[in-house]
């Protein structure tokens, strides 16, 4: 709970209208989902969302912040006051640094409840979200499904942190200088680096660049300073930090067992020191390490060991990673939230594996953000395509030609496809689909691949059959 006076005094913002003695409740940065009572904050991220305003006003938003910057202020204020003659207005320079600076002060008062907080190139989100499912067996869990690992972003959900037991978030960045100011922010009692991939390799040039930036997240830790490191990552086997540090390593290969079913994997593993046998509703070995590494954050937290199991059975797959839909005979995978060479890589051998079909059907969109290392890193996709058995290798995008060059050399007398266009693509697989196809989709996110996992669903809803021209 914030008071106005409190958040001006904070902030150093100037309040245009409303009483400054209300208190707030609940804060809200959502760019569709306004709730009565919510102060709106108009956070920048990936749209200005100043626009979103007067749709929170109409929703009876308590009130908002608006940045002195803005070119429309004075319209949207007028407008506001109209609407509702006692909404609360704030102004500030920038609402990304007032609600950080919010959140600054609300962890500080809160510095007692423990952050564990996660990084690494791929698999970040899973991996948060294990160790959540299992803390949430034994106590009250600040956590977060929706991916919001930037520093406005982690702002807001810092700003709720006195209401929790512990917190498990994970922090991205997807350039230099990024991660210092998140470290500030969160002051983690435990950190884990799952693993150092190529995923924005263009802004970073190389990986020792993105693992040193993701060191970072350790340099404003407290209590024990735990940092987990993925011992399977062979840059990560090469870190050293000082004594202040304690450090602890984990690995696939302290799981035994490991037997893929239709849908779930399973495993054994040693908890407390006694072998224990688990199952995760996922598919594929990564998701393995990701549950030892949950699994050895729980010990380190004295979870009881019920707990750990049934946290680790009750994980739900996060959407659009990995999330495989059964419908009318058809298995689709959506894989479509992002991609590097890991994850695509991953999510190739996960679908390979899977029994039950006639035919498998790879979709593949480029992978962005790779600068110099684009051409080489979507060959050594292709390259994949020797350890994996797909029917039908379809691809859009100017580099994916290189992917599609390098996987035809295992792919002899299958079909392999590259399109410059999605719609091109999305023809040619509504005309081609067969009744107990697995069709798997993954792309970077801008590449909106989630638009051909819609139009197929749509398609299997339908159960119709239209008629397009053939892309030859």
């Amino acid at each position: 709970m914030f008071e106005i006076r409190k958040i001006k005094e904070i902030t150093n913002a100037s309040i245009i209208n409303g009483n400054e003695n209300t208190n707030i409740e609940k804060f809200n940065i959502s760019y569709k989902n306004h709730n009565k009572d919510d102060f709106y904050i108009p956070i920048f991220w990936r749209e200005d969302r100043h626009k979103y305003i007067i749709e929170a006003v109409k929703a009876n938003a308590i009130g908002y912040i608006i940045s002195s910057q803005y070119d429309e202020k004075d319209k949207i204020i007028q407008e506001s006051i109209e609407i509702n003659p006692n909404i609360i207005i704030l102004q500030v320079e920038d609402v990304n640094e007032a609600i950080y600076k919010l959140a600054e002060y609300k962890r500080r008062e809160n510095i007692n409840i423990p952050v564990i907080a996660v990084t690494g190139s791929v698999g970040k989100t899973s991996t948060t979200e294990m160790i959540s499912s299992i803390l949430k067996e034994q106590k009250k869990v600040l956590s977060d499904k929706g991916n919001n690992n930037t520093k406005p972003l982690l702002s807001w959900l810092m700003l709720d942190i006195e209401d929790y037991e512990i917190s498990v978030l994970e922090a991205g960045i997807a350039r230099k200088n990024t991660m210092e100011p998140i470290s500030e922010l969160l002051i983690p009692s435990i950190v884990i680096i799952n693993n150092i991939g190529t995923a924005h390799i263009e802004n970073f040039g190389s990986k020792e660049s993105i693992l040193e930036e993701k060191l970072k997240l350790t340099t404003n830790m407290k209590d024990d300073k735990i940092v987990f490191l993925n011992d399977d990552d062979n840059i990560l086997k090469t870190v050293e930090l000082d004594s202040t540090y304690n450090i602890k390593k984990y690995s696939l290969k302290e799981a035994r067992n490991i037997k893929q079913y239709e849908d779930f994997i399973s495993f054994e593993t040693l908890v407390y020191g006694k072998n224990s046998k688990f199952n995760i509703k996922a598919y594929g070995e990564h998701n393995v390490l990701n549950a030892i590494c949950a699994i050895k954050v729980a010990e380190v937290l004295n979870i009881k060991k019920e707990n750990i199991k049934n946290g680790i059975n009750n994980y739900k797959n996060v959407d659009k990673r990995f999330n495989v839909i059964k419908k009318n005979n058809y298995i689709i995978i959506d894989d479509t939230y992002n991609a590097s060479l890991d994850s695509m890589k991953a999510g190739l051998n996960s679908s390979t594996q899977i029994q039950g079909c006639k035919r498998k059907i790879a979709i593949l969109g480029e992978m962005l953000e790779l600068g110099d290392y684009s051409k080489e890193l979507h060959r050594q996709v292709g390259e994949n395509f020797k350890n994996v058995d797909f029917d039908i290798l379809l691809t859009q995008g100017e580099n994916t030609q290189y992917l599609c060059d390098s996987a035809k050399k295992y792919m002899k007398n299958k079909i392999v496809i590259n399109f410059e266009e999605q719609e091109q693509l999305i023809n040619y697989i509504l005309q081609e689909m067969q009744n107990g196809d697995l069709i798997y989709l993954k792309a970077s996110r801008k590449m909106k691949f989630d638009v051909i996992v819609d139009r197929l669903l749509k398609e299997i809803d339908n159960n119709l059959r239209y008629k397009y021209v053939k892309i030859k």
